[in-house]
C-alpha cells in the first residue's frame, strides 16, 4: 500500500517477518505485526532499549496538544475512546488478538502516530480491554429525527418511561448532533432505538445515515428496535433493519403511529420500555 499511497518504488522497500528485528547499532528495532488497525499492514514497531512501543494508529486519540504526553487524563480518555469508536470499533475482535499478543512486551511508554504518548502505557490498555471485553452496559441510545413533532414526542416519551424504569437513556437528535459523540456511546450501549418519521415511505434520510453509520462500527448492541410516525404508509422498520442487517441484535416490536401519538401509541411505548428493562436486568447488577 506504500507503494500505491505514496509512490514509492518497491525496490527501496524492505519486508520484514512478525518479530523481525533491525538493528541500528547501539538500538535495536522490533516489528510486531498488527493487521487491520485499522489498515490491512499496520505494524506496530517496539524499540528494544528504551522500552517505547511506537503503536502506528493504535491507541490514538483524536486530540490535538502542545502535550508530548497524556497529563490530562479525563481529556485523553475521552479523546482515545471518540478515536476508538468512530475508527477501531469495528475492528474490536482483531484488537482483542492484538492486545493478548503484547502480553509479553516490556512497555515503558506508548507512542502512537496520533494524539500524545503515554508514560503509564497501563493506562490506555487497560482502557482498551475495557472496551472490546466487557459488556455493554445499561444504556439505550435513541437516535431520531422528527419533522411535524410526532416522533420527537414519542422520543421524550420514551426517554421518560425508561428513566422510571431505571434504565440509562440518551436521545440524539440527528439532524444537528456531532456523529462523533453518537459514535462514542455506542462504545457502551446495549440497546438502540431508531426513531424516524416517514419520509417517501422510508425513514428519515438522518435516521438512514445513522443506521449505516452504526451497521459500519459494529458495536456490541446486543438489541435494537424501531419507533416513528407515518402518514399513509411506510416501510421505515424495514429499511433500517435492512440497513442493519450486518448487526448481532435481537429486534425487539416496533411502535409506529399513523400521525400524531395516542393513547395507543403511548401503551405500546410503555412496553417497548418495560421489554427493554427486563432484557436489561443483569446489565443493571
Amino acid at each position: 500500500m506504500i507503494v500505491d499511497h505514496l509512490g514509492i518504488p518497491a525496490e527501496r522497500i524492505k519486508t520484514v517477518e512478525d518479530r523481525e528485528t533491525v538493528s541500528l547499532g547501539d538500538r535495536t528495532l522490533e516489528f510486531i505485526h498488527a493487521p487491520w488497525v485499522h489498515w490491512p499492514e499496520t505494524m506496530l514497531t517496539y524499540l528494544r532499549e528504551e522500552k517505547i512501543l511506537f503503536t502506528c494508529d493504535l491507541f490514538g486519540s483524536h486530540l490535538a496538544t502542545s502535550d508530548l504526553y497524556a497529563t490530562e487524563r479525563a481529556r485523553v480518555y475521552e479523546a482515545a475512546k471518540r478515536y476508538y469508536a468512530e475508527i477501531m470499533m469495528p475492528f474490536a475482535g482483531l484488537i482483542r488478538k492484538h492486545l493478548e499478543k503484547l502480553g509479553d512486551v516490556d512497555i515503558s511508554v506508548i507512542a502512537p502516530s496520533h494524539g500524545p504518548a503515554y508514560k503509564d502505557p497501563s493506562f490506555i490498555v487497560d482502557a482498551y480491554r475495557h472496551w472490546v471485553n466487557d459488556p455493554p452496559s445499561n444504556l439505550v441510545l435513541i437516535p431520531y429525527a422528527s419533522m411535524h413533532t410526532s416522533t420527537a414526542r414519542m422520543v421524550d416519551y420514551l426517554v421518560a418511561a425508561l428513566g422510571e424504569r431505571q434504565v440509562a437513556v440518551q436521545p440524539f437528535n440527528m439532524t444537528v448532533t456531532d456523529v462523533g459523540q453518537y459514535a462514542l456511546r455506542l462504545v457502551d450501549a446495549a440497546t438502540v432505538v431508531f426513531a424516524t418519521p416517514t419520509v417517501l415511505v422510508g425513514p428519515h434520510p438522518s435516521v438512514v445515515f445513522t443506521a449505516y453509520l452504526t451497521a459500519a462500527l459494529r458495536p456490541k448492541l446486543q438489541y435494537a428496535a424501531t419507533i416513528g410516525s407515518f402518514g399513509w404508509a411506510g416501510k421505515a422498520q424495514e429499511t433500517v433493519r435492512s440497513l442493519c442487517s450486518s448487526l448481532q441484535v435481537e429486534w425487539l416490536d416496533p411502535v409506529f403511529a399513523r400521525g400524531a401519538p395516542t393513547a395507543e401509541t403511548y401503551k405500546a411505548l410503555n412496553a417497548l420500555a418495560d421489554a427493554i428493562a427486563k432484557k436489561h436486568e443483569p446489565l443493571m447488577k
